[in-house]
C-alpha cells in the first residue's frame, strides 16, 4: 500500500471569542489530501486531514482529525478541502461535515 499526502492549504484564526487566541497567538489550520494507492484497484482512494495548532507562551496544543477512502475521485476531494479551508473547518466537527455529505 502506497500512501501519499499533499498540503492543500492553511488558514488561520484570531480575534475569535476563545480564550488564548489573539493575533499574537492565533488558531493555525491545515488541510491536506491523501491518496492511498494499493495492489489492487481502490474504488475510493482518496481522503482529507485536518491539523489545528494553538501556540501560546507556555504550550503548543495540537488535533488532527483524518479520514481515508472518502472520494473516488481527485477533483471531489479538492472541492471538499476548498469549502472546507473557505469555512475554517476545525478537526473537531470533520466527521460531521463528511457525514453530512456522504448522506447527500
Amino acid at each position: 500500500m502506497e500512501k501519499s499526502v499533499e498540503v492543500y492549504g492553511s488558514v488561520s484564526i484570531s480575534g475569535c471569542i476563545t480564550k488564548g487566541v489573539t493575533e499574537e497567538f492565533p488558531i493555525n489550520l491545515e488541510y491536506y489530501k491523501i491518496c492511498t494507492r494499493m495492489p489492487k484497484n481502490v474504488e475510493k482512494p482518496y481522503g482529507i486531514g485536518i491539523v489545528k495548532t494553538h501556540e501560546d507562551s507556555v504550550e503548543t496544543r495540537m488535533e488532527k482529525s483524518e479520514f481515508n477512502h472518502i472520494f473516488s475521485q481527485e477533483q471531489e476531494a479538492d472541492k471538499m478541502l476548498k469549502l472546507l479551508i473557505k469555512n475554517k473547518v476545525t478537526p473537531v466537527t470533520l466527521r460531521d461535515i463528511l457525514e453530512d455529505y456522504a448522506t447527500i
